[in-house]
């Protein structure tokens, strides 16, 4: 499913120019094919970690909140407004709204 989406972001980005529309299509593919991508890792990382009931709702969580990350540092990399202390913030929002649901579903 992940190689898919990345053949298809890369196909749809090779054929269509760099207009408004087609960078937000082109965010979209790549939001959902990251979080294609993510998936297994964090189902792999979680499985060997934990041993609970709520291991495909945390791995899930967790895709969604990096693929999200890097979405939004590609569209302010677009808008050319991404640098350092942008995704450092970011991150450190990610990090804690990670911590903050996983300490809510104990």
């Amino acid at each position: 499913m992940a190689l898919l989406g990345w053949a298809g972001l890369a196909f749809f980005t090779y054929n269509n120019p760099p207009h408004l529309l087609n960078q937000a299509i082109a965010l979209a593919i790549l939001g959902l094919t990251l979080l294609a991508s993510f998936l297994p890792a964090t189902y792999g990382w979680n499985s060997r970690r934990r041993r609970d009931s709520d291991i495909v709702g945390r791995c899930a969580r967790q895709s969604t909140l990096a693929a999200l990350f890097l979405t939004l540092c590609t569209a302010l990399q677009m808008m050319r407004a991404l640098n350092w202390a942008n995704a450092a913030l970011l991150l450190i929002l990610f990090i804690l709204t990670e911590m903050l649901l996983s300490f809510q579903a104990r």
